[in-house]
């Protein structure tokens, strides 16, 4: 894109596929080119103040195709190291593969990349629209995860037969009405997933009867609470017996929970065994298996 050739005639698919066009080029160039005039039926790319440079661009007639029909191409300006037209959404394709490979990568190596590379400041706030931007396109977005969270369940009892999988919604308030308020949002939203494997579950069942409990919080933007039951094989290693994810660590949490966990593991184990609660020893009511 550094060394691309401005045509008159040139065909692009589309206004973007032109404004993708331009963008590249002044990225690899090093220019601070912005678009002057951009509406439905022409574009016109210029350069900053002094410079000829110029890339005129219009709609075809009876098409959807766009056509380059007059430009200079030659640059009279000194290069730039702030690209205004270089969007968050351009450098998130250009840094998806990286993004992929390290999705953990950190955002002062996004900055250095982009420097070495294009010779281009980037801000941090800017570096972490482009970083959350790439993966929202490699693993979609938090909402639509949630809204397959039925999806997940049933792949889960698919390949662990046996497995409990119990999910809980909860509706707004509007739901109980006869006739709610017209543009109301009724669908259900996520609050509650309880998972044991069967694997893990007849596994704890040939172990010693010790069970320890804790939670921690999720580090995403809808944020909740894990909730895990472990206990110990005989190697004395962590041995996953089920895990919930919960919107808060509440009492109510810890008892659906709980229940939940009774349920699987059936009274006649759980009622001798020995809880421990983040890493203490506790006494806790199992009445609530009766």
């Amino acid at each position: 894109m550094k060394e691309y050739k401005w045509e008159v005639g040139t065909m692009y698919v589309d206004r973007n596929a032109f404004k993708e066009c331009v963008t590249s080029y002044a990225v690899h160039s090093g220019r601070g080119i912005w678009f002057s005039k951009c509406d439905s039926h022409r574009c016109k790319a210029v350069c900053k103040e002094g410079c000829k440079w110029f890339a005129y661009c219009h709609k075809m007639k009876q098409e959807d195709s766009w056509q380059l029909t007059s430009c200079y191409k030659k640059h009279t300006c000194s290069k730039a190291t702030k690209i205004g037209i270089m969007s968050s959404q351009w450098l998130s394709k250009a840094f998806m593969k990286k993004i992929c490979e390290n999705p953990k990568i950190k955002l002062r190596s996004l900055i250095k990349k982009a420097h070495s590379k294009w010779n281009v400041d980037l801000t941090m706030t800017k570096a972490a629209r482009v970083k959350q931007q790439a993966l929202d396109e490699i693993n979609g977005t938090y909402g639509e995860q949630y809204r397959r969270i039925h999806d997940y369940a049933a792949e889960l009892l698919r390949s662990n037969p046996g497995s409990t999988v119990q999910i809980q919604v909860e509706r707004p308030p509007e739901f109980e009405l006869e006739t709610p308020p017209p543009g109301t949002d009724l669908r259900p939203r996520f609050q509650r997933i309880y998972i044991c494997l069967e694997a893990c579950k007849r596994s704890f069942m040939v172990c010693r009867p010790m069970i320890g409990l804790d939670g921690c919080f999720i580090k995403t933007p809808y944020g909740g609470q894990l909730l895990t039951a472990i206990g110990w094989d005989p190697n004395d290693q962590i041995l996953p017996i089920a895990y919930a994810v919960v919107e808060a660590e509440t009492k109510d949490s810890w008892r659906w929970f709980l229940l939940n966990l009774c349920d699987d593991l059936v009274v006649d184990k759980i009622r001798w065994c020995t809880f421990m609660s983040d890493q203490q020893k506790v006494t806790l009511n199992l009445n609530l298996c009766n």
